[in-house]
């Protein structure tokens, strides 16, 4: 329904698993600025929460503001934020502490734009808007 989970049932798997699984790196997440209400004491309660039932890590897809980047940041855990294009860089958000950076589904959506465009390209006998590959250069990608 596009509400959060409830923070007590989230601890307490994020408990359940370290206890079930120590050597696990939990990276718990937290929607606050993806499907909440974007507050960032909200995102701060939850990440706190959350590092005192174990968690090693924290996700907080969304949150782009510097200022709330190094809020959490210095919350105490490592960090890991969605790459938002046009809000944030990864040298930026270096800079602020943070941990780890997902593309999340970001090269799937751009190939898949791609290729709506190569088809479009071609059906009206535009050059392609990008270079593709040789299979060689395919080919040499591969293990």
């Amino acid at each position: 329904d596009g509400s959060l989970a409830a923070l007590d049932v989230q601890c307490a798997l994020v408990t359940a698993v370290k206890a079930r699984v120590p050597e696990l790196f939990v990276n718990a997440r937290t929607d606050t600025h993806w499907a909440g209400d974007r507050s960032i004491a909200e995102a701060e309660r939850r990440v706190r929460a959350y590092g005192e039932a174990g968690a090693d890590g924290v996700f907080v897809p969304g949150l782009a503001e510097p200022a709330d980047v190094e809020r959490i940041v210095a919350a105490g855990l490592p960090l890991n934020l969605l790459f938002l294009p046009g809000k944030v860089t990864v040298a930026g958000l270096a800079e602020l502490g943070v941990a780890r950076i997902s593309l999340g589904s970001l090269p799937y959506r751009m190939a898949l734009a791609a290729a709506a465009e190569t088809a479009r390209a071609v059906r009206e006998g535009r050059d392609l808007p990008l270079s593709p590959p040789s299979y060689a250069d395919v080919v040499a990608l591969l293990p």
